[in-house]
């Protein structure tokens, strides 16, 4: 009897560690912008990575449940189509900032599974001068 208890909770705790591990492991890719990208892209085809990059006006378009848009960063453009799961976050739109996870193929796209649209920057500091509030606010 004691030995199902022992042996139960060395279960427990081995799948806990194991999810712990391959959620670390996951989370600690850090991204890279187009233009670094690009200057490694012959390493990278198929790699788990996280590309960054400013959207570029106008190329946001749907095709059924797929995304298409272009990142920019430093004059590097690259095409994304978005098939994950996750909706598209609200702030996600013309010239926002992203990053989306996924990888690169060797035709030259991303092929993103996750995406991530910086905050508007309406509601950020400009340096040097006290913080904007967004209209109506209070505070």
């Amino acid at each position: 009897m004691q030995t199902r208890i022992v042996l139960g909770i060395a279960l427990i705790i081995g799948v806990a560690g194991y999810l712990a591990y391959t959620g670390f492991d996951e989370g600690r890719a850090y991204y890279l912008t187009c233009d670094e990208v690009a200057a490694d892209e012959a390493n990278l085809v198929g790699d788990h990575i996280r590309l960054a990059g400013t959207v570029v006006d106008g190329t946001i378009q749907r095709e059924g449940d797929v995304l298409l848009f272009d990142l920019e960063y430093e004059g590097t453009r690259y095409p994304v189509r978005y098939v994950g799961l996750d909706p598209v976050p609200d702030t996600f739109k013309d010239g926002v900032d992203a990053v989306v996870d996924g990888f690169l193929t060797t035709d030259g796209h991303f092929e993103g599974q996750k995406i991530q649209a910086k905050c508007a920057s309406k509601y950020e500091a400009d340096y040097g001068t006290e913080s904007k509030k967004p209209a109506g606010s209070t505070a």
